[in-house]
This record gives structure tokens, C-alpha cells and sequence, in this order.
């Protein structure tokens, strides 16, 4: 794993889970395991704690068995995070019903020309990093893990097939940030623009 240093070239990444968002430098094109083992060792640095009981959650075992979801909608990330599809090249996702996404014509396992990274099985080729998978310099992604306390590695069940056009979706235990959160009051109408002058 290497750390990127923050240039004009890299990216920022925001990576959520719960109330927690991870920050990590990285070059656009560098594949998604690389950047999963760059979380990792960020989480291993400090704790994932559960915002309501306060309790520790366990990291996994390796970097490899994280996943990162995409939001279903770029511009409001409460819509829900569906598994992003660089995420079906790996074994476990396709145990875990991916081939059932072949017939909606996603990309799966075996399709096109592709490399692998050795680090968990990560595409190299074009959805493999996050400019080939359409993402952009400050993209937000979830990310989980089997027995993180939300996901027990069933399917998705928070939001209902088609509910975010046609994709399986749910919050990934991301807690979108509210007003009432950072400030304790609630501001009905709050639409975040500038406060309007009264004089």
C-alpha cells in the first residue's frame, strides 16, 4: 500500500460510515483495493465507534473484506448507496448473488478484458479506480463489512427493490448530517442559502 501525498493531480474521497467519514488522498486512477487498504489502516489508526451506544465496532480481519457502496443518486446521498460494481469481481460477491445482476446488464466477473491487482481481486481495468468508474474528485462512498454491527451480509433490506430506479439500495448505516445535528435546534424552511437581511 502506498499513501498519496496531496497534489493538484489527486482526488479527495469521502468515505462514510455511520457519522463517521474517513478523508483520503488518492490518484484517480489507483484501483479500489489499494484504496480499501488505505481505509483500513486509517480505521486501524483510530476507532469506528457506534454513534448511539458509543462501543468500538472490530475492524475485519483484512482490508479485503471491506465494501464500498456508490450513492444511488451522486447529488443526494440520501437516496441510498448501492455495492459499487467494481465490488463483483470479487468471490464473495459473487456467492452473494451477483450473477443475479448479469440479466440487468451490469458488469460482472468475466466480462470484457481485465487485469487483477492480487490484493483482493480488484479490476484494473476501466471500472477497476475511481476515474474508470465515473466518480469524480470529491466522491462519497460507503463503506461496510460482513458483522460490522449494520450488515450482517444478507441482502440489502432498508429501501425496496426500484425505489432508486431500478437498484437494490439502502443507507449502508450512513447518517446524513442534519441541522438539527450540529446545532441542536430545528430550522423549518433552512434551505441553505445566505441569512436573509432584515433592516
Amino acid at each position: 500500500m502506498s499513501t498519496t501525498a496531496p497534489s493538484p493531480q489527486t482526488w479527495t474521497i469521502r468515505l462514510k460510515s455511520r457519522k463517521t467519514t474517513v478523508l483520503l488522498h488518492t490518484n484517480p486512477l489507483e484501483t479500489f483495493s489499494s484504496i480499501k487498504h488505505q481505509l483500513y489502516t486509517a480505521l486501524s489508526d483510530t476507532t469506528l465507534k457506534d454513534p448511539d451506544t458509543g462501543d468500538t465496532i472490530p475492524l475485519p480481519s483484512s482490508a479485503s473484506d471491506i465494501q464500498l457502496g456508490r450513492p444511488v443518486n451522486p447529488h443526494d446521498a440520501s437516496r441510498g448507496f448501492a455495492l459499487g460494481e467494481w465490488e463483483y469481481d470479487t468471490p464473495d460477491a459473487l456467492e452473494e448473488g451477483a450473477a443475479d445482476v448479469k440479466g440487468k446488464g451490469k458488469a460482472v466477473a468475466g466480462k470484457g478484458k481485465s487485469k487483477r491487482d492480487g490484493e483482493g481481486g480488484v479490476l484494473e481495468g476501466v471500472k477497476g479506480c475511481p476515474k474508470g468508474a465515473g466518480l469524480r474528485d470529491g466522491a462519497v462512498l460507503a463503506f461496510r463489512w460482513r458483522g460490522d454491527g449494520i450488515w450482517d451480509g444478507d441482502e440489502d433490506v432498508d429501501m425496496e427493490e426500484g425505489a432508486a430506479g431500478g437498484k437494490k439500495a439502502d443507507m449502508w448505516g450512513v447518517r446524513i448530517a442534519s441541522f438539527e445535528d450540529s446545532y441542536g435546534v430545528e430550522n423549518e424552511g433552512d434551505v441553505g442559502g445566505m441569512r436573509e437581511f432584515e433592516g
